[in-house]
C-alpha cells in the first residue's frame, strides 16, 4: 500500500524532526536567558 508507506514515512520524519525542534527551542531559551542576565 503506497498510502500506508507514505504515512509511515511521514511519521518517521515527524519523529525525527521533533527532537530537533525541541533542541532548537531549548537553545533559544538558553540564549534568551543568557542575554537577560
Amino acid at each position: 500500500e503506497p498510502a500506508a508507506e507514505g504515512a509511515a514515512a511521514a511519521g518517521a520524519t515527524e519523529a525525527a524532526a521533533k527532537p530537533a525542534a525541541t533542541t532548537a527551542a531549548k537553545a533559544k531559551t538558553a540564549k534568551t536567558a543568557a542575554a537577560k542576565s
